[in-house]
Order: structure tokens, then sequence, then C-alpha cells
């Protein structure tokens, strides 16, 4: 409320100070916000929660399917979404009520509206408990391969047996293994989920994504391209109206969602997402063309000395960690002391002074700290990793010394996804590297989706993990278990068992002592990683628009605003 009421006032005043900007946000009162937050310079991936890995992708699909529960964007917590639940007394079944006449709905290009979709009688279809059993068999099926199936498997019962099931089975056998996961309609409204033990995790793992209703007769008709704008079908507060792929994808409001307490009907008509990179951003921001938009690193100086920019700059807690992984499966990183040689020879305050200068935390773990029972930096300083070239090179040279090598012998290469930052961050490593260790590494930037393919078989890949739900489990149970198959090949049967330890115990505190251990493992003892900052966000948004501000990686739209 106090911070509504803030930036209230703030517009207020921006609308009777600042003229320049000359954004056209609404005409006749139909309302477009232009965006580039969370989209970056390549496409959206995919529009298929059991598909989607990436921030692009999840951000479009919030709007578009909502999710049994709703992660709220402020405070970080589960509200209800599709579905209000109740918990049997053991903790082990979820009995959930799925919101009556949701429609699914359609935007048709031919007459510009969005329609409700009808069966081969001519009935509206509705969001239904089987639809949402559907998600989930998607999610967690061998044949889709959802990047996200290690995440819900361990919390239904059957699932692991599905989701590891060989994709070769038959249509007999594997309906033998659908009719063991215990994810079931009761009827059209109520859904019943049976997890293998109790955990604080579970509602926070149905408010993904990868858990939302899909529509299975569409997928039976055009498969895989259900997800294209002339075919897609939804219930969210917003449709597909058009996605121009590599440059933009627009949403439209969806007149048949009523709204709820916690997914209210929107306010704005379209959303437009732009997918440029942070400098042509804050080009297209400063000449009106967008009304949001992310802040380059090279120009925050800039910003904040300019009276109008430093009055749209926001700024606040990030939600991800950027580390660098280490392939753990070939010399030198098959030794931890290669590993953290590397990673203790990182300046992460000259990082985050110099280089990316937005606010961000030097990292020494891998967790964030604002995450439900993650262990906390200070209470373990003996754990925690910083700049330390001493102890580096007395690694790096025992490490040669014992394996008979020279740091010429290796040919290392760092991968990163294409950005400014990202490579700007390499650069620099890249020298702290050179006169730390002596090592020269390469660097390789590849566009979004070749990096994905390629990071698996990279010496040493960029990475930032972004919170899927805010507890201490996504970080560890979910990245870095060998159950789930890290992309640096981490294999640990202590941290593996640590992990799990965590995932059960009794209260936060608990859990955290318990998953010390796991930052202890991760970072030093069996070291695969180098944590280098936690994420700060900043954006820039034009006056008029009235908004939240999200901690969750993706934006709520439906409850942004555009006032006169």
């Amino acid at each position: 409320m106090k911070r509504s009421l803030r930036f209230s006032i703030l517009v207020v005043a921006l609308l009777l100070v600042f003229t320049s900007l000359s954004v056209v946000v609404a005409q006749d009162d139909y309302k477009i916000l232009y965006t580039g937050r969370q989209m970056g310079p390549s496409d959206v991936p995919t529009l298929d929660p059991s598909q989607a890995s990436d921030v692009p992708s999840v951000q479009v699909i919030t709007e578009l399917l909502p999710e049994l529960g709703r992660l709220h964007e402020e405070n970080v917590v589960v509200d209800p979404g599709m579905a209000t639940w109740e918990v049997s007394e053991d903790g082990l079944v979820y009995t959930f009520t799925i919101l009556e006449n949701v429609s699914w709905v359609h935007y048709n290009a031919d007459s510009g509206e969005v329609e409700q979709v009808l069966d081969d009688d001519g009935n509206v279809r509705y969001v239904t408990a089987n639809d949402f059993v559907l998600g989930f068999q998607r999610t967690l099926d061998p044949l889709v391969a959802s990047d996200y199936s290690f995440v819900l498997a361990p919390w239904v019962i059957g699932a692991a047996d599905w989701t590891n099931s060989d994709p070769e089975l038959s249509a007999e056998e594997r309906a033998g293994l659908l009719e063991g996961l215990q994810i079931v309609a009761v009827d059209d409204q109520t859904l019943q989920l049976t997890t293998p033990r109790a955990s604080a995790v579970v509602e926070s793992v149905i408010s993904m994504w990868i858990t939302t209703a899909q529509p299975g007769w569409l997928l039976e008709e055009v498969g895989d391209f259900w997800i294209e704008p002339e075919n897609m079908q939804s219930y969210g507060p917003y449709a597909l109206k058009d996605w121009v792929h590599d440059e933009s994808l627009t949403l439209i409001v969806n007149p048949f969602w009523e709204g709820t307490d916690f997914i209210p009907a929107a306010n704005i008509d379209e959303i437009v997402f732009q997918f440029l990179d942070n400098d042509p951003q804050l080009a297209s921001f400063e000449a009106g063309d967008l009304n949001v938009s992310e802040v380059p690193a090279s120009s925050i100086d800039r910003i904040r000395s300019d009276e109008f920019l430093s009055a749209t700059l926001h700024s606040d807690f990030g939600t991800c960690t950027y580390y660098y992984g280490f392939n753990v499966t070939r010399a030198p990183f098959d030794d931890p002391r290669a590993v953290l040689a590397f990673s203790l020879a990182i300046d992460r305050v000259a990082i985050v002074e110099n280089v990316t200068r937005r606010g961000e935390t030097p990292a020494g773990f891998f967790s964030l700290p604002n995450m439900v029972a993650a262990p906390q930096q200070e209470d373990y300083p003996d754990i925690a990793v910083s700049f330390q070239p001493d102890e580096a090179l007395a690694l790096w040279e025992a490490y040669l010394s014992d394996t008979g090598q020279s740091a010429s012998d290796f040919s290392l290469s760092l991968l990163h996804n294409t950005s400014d930052l990202h490579g700007n961050i390499a650069q620099a490593v890249q020298q702290m590297w050179v006169e730390t260790l002596g090592v020269e590494v390469q660097i390789s930037s590849q566009e979004f989706g070749t990096y994905l393919d390629l990071r698996r078989d990279a010496d040493i890949y960029r990475a930032g993990w972004c919170f899927d739900y805010p507890d201490a489990n996504n970080w560890y149970f979910d990245v870095f278990h060998s159950a789930n198959d890290p992309d640096n090949h981490f294999n640990n049967a202590e941290f593996d068992a640590v992990a799990e330890a965590g995932a059960i115990a009794g209260t936060p505190e608990e859990r955290a002592a318990i998953y010390s251990r796991a930052e202890q493992l991760l970072v030093r003892d069996a070291a695969s990683i180098a944590p280098i900052y936690f994420y700060s966000t900043q954006d820039l948004t034009s006056p008029g628009i009235v908004r939240t501000y999200s901690r969750i990686t993706r934006e709520l739209y439906e409850k942004w605003d555009i006032v006169e």
C-alpha cells in the first residue's frame, strides 16, 4: 500500500514537470504498453509451458495460462491462482478446486477480436481439472522431454516412473504408467495431487508455469504448432495477438477473464514486447517508443545524472544469481582445486563496481539470501568465496605440480549468450585469470538458443539462476542434484543427500543449517561453480504508467495501468 502511494505521488509530479517524452500509450481510451522488460535481444524460445525454461518464455506464459497457485510478484508468497486448495492432515494429499466458468479463448486475426473456443457441438470450452492433468502429464512425459520435469517429478507419486520411462514404450505400457501418476481429476472442477512426502516446497511448485492447464484437443490437431498465433488458445488475462519472430510479441486483453482477487482483469488493452538489447532499449525509451526499458550498465552514470531519466529509474533487490559453471568431467576442472582457484581469482567487487554498476551484491554463495531456508553468507564467512588471489594461485600451482602440467597445456574457452553485459563481464574475468593464474581463456558468444544447446559441453559457461519459487530447495535440489543432470555434470553423493535432507527438515532455521553444507560442497570442497553476484533489478518507466515492481523474474501486467 505504501509503495503504491509513493508511486502515485511520483507519477503526478512527473506529469507536472516533464513533458518531453512523447510516448503515445493511449488513443481513444485504448491503452497500449510497449516494453523491453525481461525480453532481451533474442526471440522468445517457446510458449509451451511444458517446454519453457527461460525468463522471456515464462513472462508471456504467465499472462496467457495462469497456474494453480499464483506467486505474488511483490511479497513472494503463494496465493490462489486458478484454484484454491486443502491439504490432508498428513500433508500428502492436495485437493484443488478449479475456478468455474473460465473459458478457453483465441484471438481471431480476421475479426480482430478475442473469441471463446467452442467444442465440436458448439459449446464453450471451459478450463477443467482434466486440462490441468494434461499439463502435468505433458511436463513429465519423456516424449516431450521438458527441461523442468525434474522439478515436478519429486512431488507427485508415480512421476519419476513416468518421466524416466523409455520413450520407446508401447502405447499400452505408457497408459499403465500414466495410471500410476497421482495427479487425477476427481470431477470437472476438482483436482487431486498425492505427494510422496510432506514438505513446504509443494505449494511453491504448483505456482510454477509447468503446472498450467493445456488444450488437449488443440495439441491433437496441430501438435507443436499450437503455440503459434494462428492456433494459440489460452484462458488468462491476456491472449496472444501476434508474434513476429525475432522482432516482437503482442498480447491483447482477454475480455472473458473476469478477474479474481489475485489475478484481476487487465486495464491495459495490449502489451507489446520488443526484442532489444539494453542499449537499443534505452534509445527507444528516450525516443518515446518504449514505456519500460532495461538499464544498460554503460549508461548508468548518465541516467543517474539526467533529471528526467533518474526520476523514471527504479532499483530493487534482484531475483537471480550470476555465476560461472565449470565442466567437471574433464581437466582441469575435474579437480575441485582448479575450479576453486578460478573462482577465487575473480574480483567480484570490481565487477559490480566497475562493470555492471547497477547495485548488484557480490556473491559468495549460490542461493539468494532472501529465499526460505537459505544460509546467510555472514553466518558462514569461512565458506563464502571471495577474491583471494594468493590462495587462488597456490591452489592452481599445487594442481599443476601434482598433475605434471603447466598452464599453457590447456586451451580453455568461456561461453556466454550474446549480450554486451555478458561480454564485458567475460572480458574482465578473462583478464583476472591472466593476471592471477597466468591462464588465457578464449571467449565465445552465441545467441540464446544456441548457447543453451552448447553450454553443456563448454569448458566454462556463463549462467544465471533465477528462482522459480522462493525456497532454497529450488537452488540446491532443483539445480545441482545429480538426478537433475546439471549442465556442468556435477555429481556428488554427499551433496545429493544434503539437498534431500534440506527439503524435508522441520524449520527454516534447521533447513538453512543443512543447506550451508550444500554451499560448502558446491563452491569449495567439491567446487563446481563460481558465484559472481546477486542481481539487482533496474528499469525505467515512463510517466503515466502505474505499476507494481516484481521480485519474481516476471511482471504481472494485469495489475498495471496507464493514466492520462
